[in-house]
């Protein structure tokens, strides 16, 4: 999944904050933890390889917490599911204050956003919850949370949502859940919350079929596909076969498309080919084949998943900082028509709401 990093908060100072919304999970203070975050892909191997007017593709930023993506705006990511609960999914919101945004991060994944009913919260409505953050550690004590609301896997993907939410912040490395002041064995019966949380490895990890379980010859890449309403990108993690090929290997899985039946949509035609990719100086070139064009379904947002997707999808390869897209070899092609693929694209803001 894509890179986010920076932000505020100069003194390292203990935060009090009484939020209201949905649940969440908590931790005890931190004995030694395990190391968090996604296995390392290996380093990619460098390869050779309109009945609307379009706009020129926006060459976004690679924002974090707190980036200045333009006009003063600040954003950061919310964690959620989508409504059937099979995946996780990132939101991400502008900061109303940007002072205080751990504590407007919880308070928001708390009450949760989003009214488009693509996504929903992992937290029962009326939950309450405390945060203080001292040496790393961000502690969430629940004065109220409803815990019969919780199955094994929203009680798990809930915290993992909480650890994601609030490790997204440089001062926050890892979460303690308590309950009414207290460390708690767990909240629910499925997940132990005695010992503070950390992000998972990987996030929606799925099989897919025809690729090999996990183990010692594969790697984990992230790929991104429209959740079911088409609204937002879905961050997949699928395990492949190892090789050095990074980048391309991710460009022939997001061509393979997603599981059938999975509830996810496809952001590349089939029958689409792959014809050439080039890493230079943090510059990755991709070269389709016309079918990328020929055969999209169009629409402007359609347009827009796709270029996402694949700048989303490659941006998380080690070493790509740019994606740039050319059609048969062509700079300053067009997808479907609404927007001019003529220069490079850094992974900005992913499913900002609102937009």
């Amino acid at each position: 999944m894509p890179r986010y990093g920076l932000f505020l908060l100069a003194a390292l100072v203990s935060l009090s904050l009484v939020v209201t919304g949905c649940t969440a999970p908590a931790e005890t203070p931190p004995p030694p933890e395990s190391p968090a975050g996604q296995a390392e892909a290996p380093a990619p191997n460098p390869e050779q390889a309109p009945p609307v007017a379009p706009v020129a593709a926006p060459a976004a930023p690679q924002p974090g917490p707190g980036t200045d993506v333009g006009g003063g705006r600040l954003y950061f990511r919310l964690w959620g599911t989508t409504p059937d609960l099979m995946y996780l999914v990132p939101v991400t919101v502008e900061a109303p204050h940007p002072e205080d945004m751990p504590q407007q991060a919880l308070a928001l994944l708390l009450a949760w956003p989003d009214k488009s009913g693509a996504t929903v919260s992992l937290w029962p409505a009326g939950t309450k919850a405390a945060l203080r953050i001292q040496d790393g550690t961000a502690t969430v004590d629940f004065t109220s949370l409803d815990t019969t609301k919780f199955g094994s896997t929203r009680e798990t993907w809930a915290l993992d949502g909480l650890t994601l939410t609030l490790t997204q912040f440089p001062l926050i490395r890892r979460v303690q859940v308590e309950v009414k002041g207290r460390v708690v064995e767990t909240l629910a019966g499925h997940v132990e919350t005695r010992r503070p949380l950390i992000p998972p490895p990987s996030v929606n990890r799925v099989a897919f079929s025809g690729t090999p379980a996990a183990g010692a010859g594969t790697m984990p890449v992230t790929l991104y596909f429209p959740g079911p309403q088409n609204l937002f990108l879905v961050p997949i993690t699928r395990d492949v076969p190892k090789t050095p090929a990074v980048a391309r290997t991710v460009v022939e899985e997001l061509i393979r498309g997603p599981e059938k039946d999975s509830g996810l949509g496809r952001v590349i035609p089939e029958g689409t080919r792959l014809r050439g990719i080039k890493l230079k100086d943090g510059l990755l070139t991709v070269d389709f084949s016309k079918e990328l064009r020929d055969k999209h379904w169009g629409g402007s947002a359609g347009e827009r998943l796709t270029i996402e997707a694949i700048v989303h999808s490659l941006g998380a390869v080690p070493g790509v900082e740019q994606v740039e897209i050319l059609i048969e070899g062509q700079r300053g092609a067009t997808i479907g028509g609404h927007v001019i693929l003529d220069r490079p694209i850094a992974p900005g803001p992913l499913n900002i709401l609102g937009s």
